[in-house]
C-alpha cells in the first residue's frame, strides 16, 4: 500500500500545534517571526550562514512544498548545527517527499536519539520502515513507543492504523483509525483508510460514510471522490454516482496541471527562461485559484508578476485574491496596473468595478463597468454592477436600465 504523499507534512505541522504536550516530550519549535522569501535571501546575501535565516527558508520552502529546494537548505543547516534535531526532522521530512528514503532515515534516526521524546521522528520511521519488506515489526514497534508517550495523538493513532491496513489487520486497523477521528476528526487520512477497512469487510454503508467524511475534512481528496462515487453507483445511487465521478475528474486534471508546473518551476534540472517560467508561475497560480487556495495562489501570481512586471492578468488575478479576502482597497491598485498593461482588458475593468462598489465609491465604479460593457458587451456582471452603482447615485431610471440587461444576459445563459 503506498504511503499518503502528504503524511509526513501533515505530521511535521501537527507536531507544531501540540503545545499542550506532556513532560517527556520534545516539543519542535517553530520559526520566530516569519519573513518573506526575499527578506530571508537578503539576510543570505550578507551572510550565507545565518542559521536563522536558513532555518526560516527552509520552513518557508517545505510550507510550499517546494521539497528538493527545501532539502538543500536544510543539508546547508546541518553543516552548521549538526546536532539540530528540529532541523534534522525538517530535512527527513524534505527528504522523505524527494524519495530519498535512507537519507531521511538516518536523519529521523539521528533526531531520535538525540530527543527520545520526538514523537513526530517515530511517526515518520514508522512510516519508512514499513515501506521495506521486513520492516512491519520495526514499525509496529516505533509506533507503540510513541504511543506510550504520546496516547492522545490523533495523528499517531492514525500512523498505528495506517500500518495495520497496509498488512491487512482489518480489526486492529479499524480500532486505531477510530481512535485518531475520535481524537481528531479533521483527520481526513484516517477516515479515508478506515472506509478502506470497511470496504474490505464488505460494509459498504459504514465506508460510504467514512468516504463522506473524509471529503468533509478534506474537500480536495481526489482518490475519495472515485471511491464514493463507484459505492454511490454500486448501491443504486447512479446520479450521485456520476456526480462523484465527475468531480474526481476534474480534481484529477487539477492535480497533474499542478504536477506538470511544479515539475516545470522546482524539479527540472535545466533553467528555463524567464518567459516561460513566468508563464508557469502564473497557470500555477490558476490551479490554486480555481481550487480556492487562495495563498499558494497569491504567491504564484507574485511570482510571475515579479519575473514580468507588465504580466497584465497576473497583477489581475493578484487582486482578485485580495478581493475574495474582503481586502478591496489592496486589490484595486493591481486591476488598475493590469488595465495600464492591457487596456482592452474587460475582465480587469469589472472587477475594478467591483472594488469600487464594495467600498462606496459609486461614481468610479460606475465609470469602471461602462467601459467593461464597451469592450464586452455581453458580460452580465458588469451590467448588475452598473445598475447597483446607478441606483446608488440616485440614477434609478438608469439603473432599471442596465438592470433590465443584465436580467435579459443572465436567462440567456
Amino acid at each position: 500500500m503506498k504511503m499518503p504523499n502528504a503524511i509526513l507534512l501533515y505530521g511535521l505541522l501537527l507536531g507544531l500545534l501540540l503545545g499542550c504536550a506532556r513532560e517527556e516530550r520534545h516539543i519542535m519549535k517553530g520559526v520566530e517571526s516569519p519573513q518573506d522569501r526575499e527578506a530571508y535571501q537578503r539576510a543570505l546575501a550578507d551572510n550565507p550562514n545565518d542559521a536563522s535565516a536558513l532555518r526560516g527558508l527552509g520552513w518557508l520552502y517545505l510550507r510550499e512544498n517546494r521539497t528538493r529546494a527545501a532539502a538543500d537548505i536544510f543539508r546547508k543547516l546541518l553543516a552548521l548545527t549538526p546536532d539540530d534535531q528540529d532541523v534534522l526532522y525538517l530535512s527527513g521530512v524534505a527528504l522523505s517527499k524527494e524519495h530519498r528514503k535512507t537519507e531521511a532515515s538516518a536523519d529521523f534516526e539521528k533526531a531520535l536519539e538525540l530527543a527520545p521524546g520526538f514523537v513526530e521522528v517515530r511517526w515518520a520511521l514508522a512510516l519508512l520502515y514499513n515501506e521495506r519488506g521486513d520492516g512491519y515489526e520495526e514499525a509496529l514497534a516505533m509506533v507503540q513507543t510513541g504511543l506510550r508517550q504520546a496516547p492522545d495523538s490523533g495523528y499517531g493513532h492514525f500512523v498505528l492504523g495506517f500500518i495495520l491496513c497496509s498488512r491487512g489487520e482489518n480489526k486492529p486497523a479499524e480500532a486505531a483509525l477510530l481512535k485518531a477521528v475520535a481524537i481528531d476528526p479533521a483527520l481526513a487520512h484516517a477516515h479515508y483508510y478506515l472506509a478502506l477497512v470497511y470496504l474490505r469487510l464488505r460494509d459498504d454503508e459504514r465506508a460510504m460514510a467514512a468516504m463522506e467524511r473524509t471529503i468533509a475534512a478534506e474537500p480536495g481528496y481526489t482518490e475519495a471522490y472515485y471511491s464514493l462515487g463507484t459505492l454511490y453507483a454500486r448501491t443504486g445511487r447512479v446520479e450521485d454516482g456520476e456526480r462523484m465521478i465527475e468531480l474526481f475528474q476534474q480534481l484529477s486534471r487539477s492535480t497533474m496541471d499542478e504536477d506538470h508546473y511544479r515539475r516545470l518551476l522546482y524539479r527540472q534540472q535545466d533553467p528555463v527562461a524567464p518567459a516561460k517560467r513566468a508563464g508557469s508561475h502564473f497557470n500555477l497560480g490558476l490551479v490554486y485559484l480555481r481550487r480556492g487556495e487562495l495563498d499558494p495562489a497569491f504567491r504564484q501570481f507574485s511570482e510571475a508578476m515579479a519575473l514580468d512586471s507588465t504580466y497584465a492578468e497576473a497583477s489581475h488575478n493578484i487582486g482578485v485574491v485580495h478581493s475574495l479576502n474582503g481586502r478591496h482597497r489592496e486589490a484595486q491598485p493591481y486591476f488598475e496596473r493590469a488595465i495600464r498593461a492591457k487596456p482592452d482588458y474587460a475582465m480587469a475593468y469589472k472587477n475594478l468595478g467591483l472594488s469600487n462598489l464594495a467600498q462606496g465609491h459609486y461614481q468610479d465604479a460606475a465609470g469602471a463597468f461602462t467601459r467593461a460593457i464597451e469592450l464586452n458587451a455581453d458580460m452580465a456582471e458588469a451590467h448588475w454592477g452598473l445598475a447597483t452603482a446607478l441606483i446608488q447615485q440616485g440614477e434609478v431610471a438608469a439603473g432599471k436600465t442596465a438592470m433590465a440587461r443584465a436580467e435579459a444576459l443572465t436567462g440567456a445563459k
